[in-house]
């Protein structure tokens, strides 16, 4: 995984170390529902620099998504949204070929 903790917290707008632990453990479980829900993602992600890129800013939005929804106010979103779900979409049918 090439996101980094500091990465991460960047892109949250997050300082300080409090929350480190659970923005690691983020990472990790969109890295694992990445692997899982995308064929060949390992694979892809270490052979091909356009799929990194894509993979590495879904995986930034998924750990987003999860740290500023962890307190489950939001009861009403069961899913991702649309745009998360057209990212891992394109992931799902890319081609080593792919140009975009």
């Amino acid at each position: 995984m090439a996101i980094t903790v500091a990465d991460a917290k960047l892109y949250l707008r997050v300082d300080g170390e409090d929350e480190d632990e659970l923005i690691q453990k983020l990472l990790d479980v969109a890295d694992s529902y990445l692997t899982n829900a995308i064929t060949d993602y390992s694979a892809l992600y270490e052979s091909n620099e356009k799929f990194q890129a894509q993979a590495d800013l879904l995986t930034m939005v998924l750990v987003s998504e999860q740290f500023n929804n962890r307190d489950g106010r939001n009861d009403s979103r069961r899913d991702f949204s649309v745009v998360i779900r057209s990212m891992i979409n394109q992931l799902q049918y890319f081609t080593a070929g792919d140009s975009s």
